[in-house]
């Protein structure tokens, strides 16, 4: 029988092949002479051909399983890049309705309106003064859902094809599934609603109604996050995070919209900023497993709703991390400032460490890409005893040329007309929520909490604030 041999010296290989060729020429004694012959010549050149295969890939110190990762890495982040490229139109731009005038959704329309593959239908808010903004984007207004599906009655026209919704959180749902009913395909910012179980009614219900549907944790179409999903091989296994997300927001924030201090309403750092990192979390190293959470010192004075918390975190992978959330603090250390991702927060160049990732063979900072590893020539271990060094791996300035909103909506559109399956679905969206319930609950327990699983979550229907059988609601 033949026996495999990780061999550790070329010598080797003449006495292997040598001693193939006399095994072989006991099977192909019964064999007439010139039939041996080639048998035992072909056992012999392969034999050799293996083992010499074999000793390359020792003398290069397995580079070929490094260069597979590498292709297959490669491979996730062109799938990753190829869902946010320009879509292909089957029969012209498409008509996107965008849902609520606040914060978000004049940026959200003037990225419909500015791109080449959908047409900016309305924008729809209870507010009149949203008029103007309607005005200033050459598009039409209402005051309502139920407004825009008359007006497109009366006027034989046809419903949008998709609408973002841009409402406050907790409308989040009713608002969906009122649009849902009509087949109108969603992108829902995040959170997808307060609760998970509301969340989950909504993904029951678009599903009976055949509707798409987008959660718009839009930072998984982020440059910063590709190109870290891109490069994590490097590292090695991931052993341990460490991130921050921390600014101090204006009083205006919360006084324009009073929804905004009270957890509730969706309001707080957990459900409106933490929730971005934790899925980013859970897209770029796996579902989270545990938690625990101690909250940080409030200074405002709006008692019902949380000003950021100190995580720690175990994924299922193995790997823990830690996470500080704050949005009443002077700093730099937050997405928005690193990555010039939002207009409205000055960018702070040159950021270092807003992640740090640590890995079997290396340490990756983020959003500054730089790579710290043992240097390769010194010694093959990885100790504290040999020179580390770091290089950049990624320009974060080529990285801040691109707009993740533009890329979101160009994988909208490409959901709608059947090309992509969701990058963010429903599912996505109520995992990262079950992580910040659970943040909320260990606030409140003084304990760790196990990450419940999305098959145990019971469905609201009554969220969806429709007329529903009574079958639905049982």
């Amino acid at each position: 029988m033949p026996v495999s041999i990780s061999l550790q010296r070329p010598g080797l290989v003449a006495l292997i092949s040598l001693s193939s060729a006399l095994v072989a020429s006991q099977l192909f004694s019964s064999l007439s002479t010139s039939q041996a012959s080639m048998g035992i010549l072909a056992v012999f050149f392969v034999t050799v051909s293996f083992s010499l295969i074999r000793v390359k890939d020792h003398q290069v110190h397995n580079k070929d399983d490094s260069e597979s990762r590498a292709r297959i890495n490669q491979m996730r982040s062109d799938s990753i890049t190829a869902n946010t490229t320009k879509p292909a139109l089957k029969s012209g731009p498409l008509n996107i309705v965008v849902v609520g005038a606040g914060l978000i959704g004049p940026r959200h329309a003037q990225h419909v309106n500015d791109n080449d593959s959908t047409m900016l239908f309305a924008i729809i808010d209870l507010n009149p003064s949203t008029k103007v903004v309607a005005q200033n984007l050459n598009t039409n207004y209402f005051s309502s859902i139920e407004e825009m599906i008359e007006y497109c009655t009366m006027n034989g026209l046809k419903l949008p094809d998709g609408a973002i919704i841009c409402t406050p959180n907790h409308t989040h749902v009713p608002v969906a599934a009122k649009l849902a009913s009509f087949g109108i395909n969603l992108l829902v910012e995040k959170p997808v609603s307060p609760t998970a179980e509301e969340s989950k009614a909504l993904k029951i219900y678009s599903n009976f109604k055949k509707v798409k549907v987008l959660v718009g944790h839009h930072r998984r179409f982020n440059p910063f996050i590709i190109a870290t999903k891109k490069n994590l091989y490097k590292i090695g296994s991931v052993v341990a995070i460490q991130g921050t997300w921390a600014l101090k927001k204006h009083e205006d924030y919360f006084k324009t919209s009073p929804w905004r201090t009270n957890s509730e309403t969706g309001g707080g750092t957990l459900l409106i900023n933490l929730v971005h990192d934790l899925d980013l979390l859970q897209y770029l190293f796996g579902p989270i497993y545990q938690v625990y959470a101690e909250s940080l010192p409030k200074k405002r004075g709006y008692e019902k709703v949380d000003e950021g918390a100190a995580l720690t975190l175990r994924f299922k992978s193995g790997a823990c991390g830690t996470f500080i959330c704050s949005d009443n603090v002077p700093s730099p250390f937050n997405f928005e400032s690193s990555t010039g991702e939002n207009p409205t927060v000055p960018l702070h160049d040159n950021l270092h460490g807003l992640y740090r990732i640590f890995g079997s063979n290396g340490t990756l900072s983020i959003p500054d890409f730089n790579l710290y590893q043992n240097h390769p020539e010194l010694s093959e271990s990885n100790t504290w005893l040999n020179e580390i060094r770091s290089k950049r791996i990624v320009d974060p300035k080529v990285l801040m040329k691109q707009k993740p909103f533009d890329s979101q909506l160009n994988h909208f559109v490409n959901i709608i007309n059947d090309n992509h399956i969701p990058n963010c679905n429903i599912d996505d969206g109520i995992s990262a929520l079950l992580v910040i319930q659970s943040v909320q609950k260990s606030l409140q327990t003084g304990l760790p909490q196990v990450i419940p699983d999305i098959t145990d979550i019971k469905p609201d229907f009554i969220s969806l604030g429709l007329d529903l059988d009574s079958e639905w609601l049982s």
